[in-house]
C-alpha cells in the first residue's frame, strides 16, 4: 500500500500599495479541502513548520511568521465570518475554530491578513510549510495538510509623482561675499523595495535666462556652476549639474530604508567664486533636471531593470541689488609750498569706492554746495578735478559741480569693484585760491548710481 503524500501553494501577493502606505492586506484564499467525519466535532489549528519565511528567490533576507495573520471563512456552504478567531502565524498550532455541531465537508477558505508596518519588505519570494489540523483524534481531515505558504513581495521604487520647483534665491549681496556659497534643498518622499542607484541629470548645458531688467549682454551659465548632492545618504558623493547622468549615490548604492519609506534631501549648492562668475546678472537662470532611480542588477529580479524618471526645474533667482560705498570718507589736498600753487596738487586714493550692482550701472558725482567754504573764506568747487587713478580703466574726468555729472556709463554687473579715483587742482585753477585767507576748505561730494 503506498502513501500519498499532498501539498499545494497558497499564494499571497503583496501588493505594492499597501507596502508603501504600511497599511494591512487581506487575501481571501483557497486553503484545501475538509473531508466531514460524522462523528467529530473538529477544532481547526494552524501553525508553521519553520521559524520564519525564508527566501526563495531574490534576497536573503526573512520573513518574521508573525507578519502574517489567518482566519477561517468558510467550510463548504458555512459561512464563518464573525465566528473563530484569527490566529497569529507562529510554530505553536493556535486555534481558528470549533466546531459546535457536525459540519459538512467542501472547500475551505481562509483570510490571510499580511500586517505590513510590523516589517521591512525586501523584494523577493518567501515561503513556509504549513499546517493544518483538525483535532488530535483525527487531525488530518483538511487536504493538503501541509500546503506552502508564499508570499510574493513585489519589486518597486515609487518616488513621489510631482517633484517641486528647486529655487535658489539670491537676494543680498552678503550672499555673493559668503565663503560658503548658497545652498538650497528639496525634499523627495521615495517608497521602495529594492536597493537602487540615483542619477541626476541637466536638460541643458547652459541655463536659459529670462529678465524683467536691463543688461548689457544675455548671460550665459554653464549648468556645472551648480553641485548636487544628497546630504543625508552616507557616503554619497557631490557632483557638478551635466546634461548627462550621473550618480548621485554610493558605489553600492542606497539600501532599501527602514519600514520602506525615506525622504531624500538634494542639495544643489553654488560656491561664492561660481556665483560671481555665472550669476551676476539679475534675473531669473532656470534649467530642466531629471532624477532617474535605478534598480540594483543584483538585486531581485535580476533580469528585470526598473527604471523610475521624476522631472523637475532648478531656478536660481537673482534680486536686483546694488552698493556703492566710499571706503575713504576723507579727501585730503594740500598747499603746503610754493610750487603747490605753480603745479597744482593731486592725490590719489586707490580703491577708494566699492561698487556691487547686478544690472548695468552708471555712477554719477556732484557737490552738495557751489562752494569750498571755510569760518573765513569760500572758493569755487569747479576748481577740482575728479578722474581715474593711473592704474584705472572705465572711469572719465570731470571738474566737480552741484550738478550731478557721470563717471562711469553702462558699466556690467560687478560685486565689489573697487574704484581709485584721483582728485586734483590744476595748475590754471589755483588762481581761484589766491588770496584766500589760510585754513581748511571742505565741500562734501555725493556719489550716486542715478542723477541726484
Amino acid at each position: 500500500m503506498g502513501v500519498q503524500i499532498v501539498t499545494a501553494q497558497i499564494t499571497i501577493n503583496l501588493p505594492q500599495a499597501n507596502i508603501s502606505a504600511r497599511t494591512d492586506f487581506t487575501a481571501t484564499l483557497a486553503s484545501g479541502t475538509y473531508s466531514s467525519i460524522v462523528t467529530l466535532l473538529p477544532t481547526f489549528s494552524v501553525r508553521a513548520n519553520t521559524a520564519a519565511f525564508s527566501s526563495t528567490v531574490g534576497t536573503s533576507a526573512t520573513v518574521p511568521l508573525n507578519a502574517v495573520r489567518i482566519r477561517l471563512r468558510s467550510i463548504g456552504s458555512l459561512s464563518l465570518v464573525g465566528l473563530g478567531n484569527e490566529v497569529t502565524l507562529s510554530t505553536t498550532y493556535g486555534t481558528l475554530y470549533t466546531a459546535l455541531a457536525n459540519l459538512g465537508g467542501g472547500a475551505v477558505t481562509a483570510d490571510y491578513r499580511v500586517v505590513t508596518s510590523s516589517h521591512t519588505w525586501n523584494a523577493g519570494i518567501f515561503s513556509t510549510p504549513i499546517q493544518f489540523r483538525t483535532g488530535a483524534l483525527s487531525p488530518n481531515q483538511l487536504t493538503p495538510t501541509t500546503p506552502t505558504l508564499v508570499l510574493s513581495v513585489p519589486a518597486f521604487i515609487a518616488p513621489q509623482a510631482t517633484l517641486p520647483v528647486v529655487s535658489i534665491p539670491i537676494n543680498t549681496l552678503a550672499m555673493f561675499r559668503a565663503a560658503t556659497g548658497v545652498v538650497a534643498n528639496t525634499a523627495i518622499a521615495v517608497s521602495t523595495t529594492v536597493p537602487y542607484q540615483l542619477q541626476l541629470r541637466a536638460g541643458t548645458a547652459q541655463f536659459s535666462f529670462s529678465t524683467g531688467t536691463a543688461y548689457n549682454q544675455l548671460p550665459t551659465t554653464g549648468v556645472n556652476l551648480v553641485n548636487g548632492t544628497l546630504p543625508n545618504i552616507p557616503s554619497a558623493g557631490t557632483i557638478p549639474l551635466s546634461s548627462t547622468d550621473q550618480s548621485l549615490s554610493p558605489a553600492g548604492g542606497i539600501a532599501v530604508p527602514t519600514a520602506n519609506n525615506q525622504t531624500l534631501t538634494a542639495a544643489f549648492s553654488i560656491s561664492q567664486t561660481n556665483l560671481r562668475t555665472g550669476f551676476v546678472q539679475a534675473g531669473t537662470y532656470t534649467v530642466p533636471i531629471t532624477f532617474t532611480w535605478s534598480k540594483l542588477p543584483s538585486a531581485y529580479p535580476t533580469n528585470t531593470p526598473i527604471t523610475v524618471p521624476r522631472t523637475s526645474t532648478l531656478q536660481v533667482v537673482v534680486s536686483d541689488m546694488s552698493e556703492l560705498a566710499a571706503n575713504q570718507q576723507q579727501v585730503s589736498l594740500a598747499f603746503t609750498a610754493a610750487a603747490d600753487y605753480r603745479q597744482g596738487v593731486a592725490v590719489e586714493m586707490a580703491n577708494h569706492l566699492r561698487v556691487s550692482k547686478t544690472t548695468p550701472y552708471d555712477i554719477y558725482v556732484r557737490a552738495t554746495g557751489s562752494n569750498f567754504t571755510s569760518t573765513s573764506g569760500e572758493f569755487p568747487v569747479g576748481v577740482l578735478r575728479i578722474g581715474p587713478t593711473a592704474a584705472q580703466t572705465g572711469v572719465g574726468t570731470i571738474t566737480l559741480s552741484t550738478t550731478s555729472q557721470r563717471l562711469v556709463t553702462s558699466a556690467d554687473p560687478v560685486i565689489d569693484r573697487p574704484i581709485g579715483l584721483r582728485y586734483s587742482i590744476p595748475a590754471a585753477a589755483v588762481s581761484q585760491l589766491l588770496g584766500q585767507p589760510p585754513g581748511v576748505y571742505t565741500a562734501e561730494v555725493i556719489y550716486s548710481f542715478t542723477a541726484l
